[in-house]
C-alpha cells in the first residue's frame, strides 16, 4: 500500500503505516503492556487470599479431594524404593497422614512453591520422615528420591528430601508410629 499524504503535516510529525490482521487495542505511544487472560482463567484461591481478593469461599472450604489424589499419585512414584514390610501398606499410611489435622492445615497450601497445587516440601519432609521408620529397602538418597519424585536431580525439592518436618508435625506422627 503506498502512502499518500496530503497537506502540511506539521513539523516533527511522521506517519507509519501499520498492517494487523486482528488486534483488539493498539496504542502505539503505550509504555507499558499488560496481558489479561480472557476465558476462564483464575488464580488459586490461596493467592487471592493473600492478595486481599474476596474468593467466594472460606479457605477451609476449599475442595482438596483433587489435592489429595495429586499428593497420593506424587508419593506413589517413590514404591519400588519400598522395603518389603511396607509395600502393602505405604498407601493407607500416607491416607492416615492426610487425616490428620496438623497436616491437612499445611499441606493443601503450597505457599510460594511454582509447579505444585500441595505443600511439596513437607510432603518430602515427611518422606524423609518415613525413611526414618525403614520404609525404604535400599539406602536412602535425597538425589534418588529427587529423580523418582521430579525427574531431575537438581529439583528444589531435594534440599526437602533431607530433613525432618517441623517439630510439632514431627511429633504427631512419631505418635502415630507408636
Amino acid at each position: 500500500m503506498e502512502i499518500k499524504i496530503e497537506g502540511n503535516p506539521g513539523t516533527g510529525n511522521s506517519f507509519t503505516e501499520v498492517n494487523i490482521q486482528h488486534v483488539e487495542n493498539y496504542n502505539p505511544a503505550a509504555t507499558s503492556v499488560t496481558n489479561n487472560y480472557y476465558g476462564d482463567h483464575r488464580e488459586p484461591a490461596s493467592r487471592q487470599a493473600k492478595s486481599g481478593e474476596d474468593t467466594g469461599t472460606a479457605p477451609d472450604t476449599i475442595d482438596t479431594t483433587p489435592i489429595r489424589t495429586e499428593i497420593l499419585n506424587y508419593v506413589s512414584c517413590i514404591r519400588p524404593y519400598l522395603s518389603d514390610s511396607w509395600k502393602s501398606r505405604y498407601m493407607q499410611v500416607w491416607n492416615d497422614i492426610l487425616d490428620l489435622d496438623i497436616i491437612a492445615q499445611t499441606v493443601y497450601n503450597p505457599g510460594k512453591q511454582q509447579g505444585t497445587n500441595f505443600n511439596r516440601n513437607l510432603v518430602a519432609n515427611i518422606i524423609y520422615f518415613l525413611d526414618q521408620q525403614g520404609a525404604y529397602s535400599s539406602k536412602y538418597s535425597a538425589t534418588t528420591m529427587a529423580v523418582a519424585l521430579e525427574g531431575d536431580k537438581d529439583h528444589p525439592v531435594r534440599a526437602a528430601l533431607g530433613s525432618l518436618p517441623p517439630a510439632d508435625i514431627t511429633s504427631r506422627l512419631d505418635r502415630m508410629f507408636e
